[in-house]
């Protein structure tokens, strides 16, 4: 396998396209803000330093042991709710706002192989060769990065489910510690690399590999506050302020007498461009139109019997 059948997508940042998956992702400002913070001082070890010596006049004992952290973020969560996005886009801000090249890097599940001994072992481990040989090409002789990678990993729980499940595979196993090893060297190494794993599943992730996340975060279905400033930035001065209200309301949980509530993805995705669709082209947007588009427009089942389920 040539080393860009390992990857389904390869993407040099900052980029205009990731900018705007970035912004439409509403009502997350304080987690966008909290995971550019700690992705920058990963992807930037010499900030902390710098902030360190200007404020304290000395580099502090805790920077050296926030550096020694894994550089690994998990984000879980149903399907729909932002997490990929956010994956996929988190490195265009880091490069437009420290000035450097981060290339974004999504890990091909086909890395799974076709079950033969060794094999799944052997691609994981070649894809963290790829990323940590990447990596090397962007930092100077004396350890700072020119540029930086974000190593996107979707559908994590299908590489590193965890290693006490019984029916698991003993080639699966490997490949779990295959994964764990790539992560440990490339923390060892001080490497300028972002691991994200995405999951649906959390809990069936192995547990050492959530030791070794600085960040997990778990992406819910958007509440009625984010679900009508969807509607807002979408449908700008079309409905008045009840009318958006009662489109955050019925796209709800407590819509229906359903348990759950339309994820990011089923408004911004389905919903959204369906009403615009069905206006175009001979009548305007109306609250009429947008509620019988709405009554058409079921939203994507939780993922699992319980997981993802949320009321608001």
């Amino acid at each position: 396998m040539a080393s860009d059948e390992l990857f389904d997508e390869i993407r040099e940042m900052p980029n205009a396209d990731a900018d705007r998956e970035f912004k439409k992702l509403v009502g997350l400002d304080r987690l966008k803000d909290i995971l550019l913070k700690e992705a920058s001082l990963i992807l930037v070890p010499e900030l902390l330093e710098q902030w360190s010596s200007k404020k304290h006049g000395i580099v502090l004992p805790c920077v050296e042991q926030f550096h020694n952290r894994p550089p690994v973020m998990v984000f879980s969560g149903d399907v729909g709710t932002g997490k990929t996005t956010l994956a996929d886009s988190l490195g265009s801000p880091i490069a437009r706002e420290e000035d450097i090249k981060v290339t974004h890097i999504r890990l091909s599940l086909t890395t799974r192989g076709e079950g033969a001994v060794g094999q799944m072992t052997s691609l994981i481990s070649r894809a963290f060769d790829e990323v940590v040989k990447l990596a090397k090409r962007g930092t100077k002789s004396d350890g700072k990065p020119t540029s930086a990678v974000v190593f996107v990993i979707d559908e994590a729980d299908a590489l590193v489910e965890s290693r006490d499940t019984e029916q698991m595979h003993h080639e699966d196993r490997a490949g779990v510690d295959a994964m764990i090893s790539g992560i440990d060297r490339i923390t060892r190494e001080h490497l300028p690399v972002l691991v994200i794993l995405c999951t649906n599943r959390s809990r069936a992730l192995d547990p050492a590999v959530l030791r070794r996340a600085a960040i997990h975060h778990e992406f819910m279905r958007p509440d009625a506050e984010q679900r009508e400033a969807l509607f807002r930035r979408a449908f700008d001065r079309v409905f008045d302020d009840e009318q958006y209200r009662e489109l955050s309301r019925r796209t709800g949980s407590n819509a229906s007498g359903r348990n759950y509530g339309h994820s990011f993805s089923d408004i911004t995705q389905r919903l959204i461009p369906n009403i615009l669709l069905d206006a175009f082209p001979n009548r305007p947007v109306s609250f009429d139109l947008a509620l019988s588009i709405l009554d058409r427009t079921e939203p994507t089942r939780p993922f699992g019997p319980t997981d993802g389920e949320q009321k608001s």
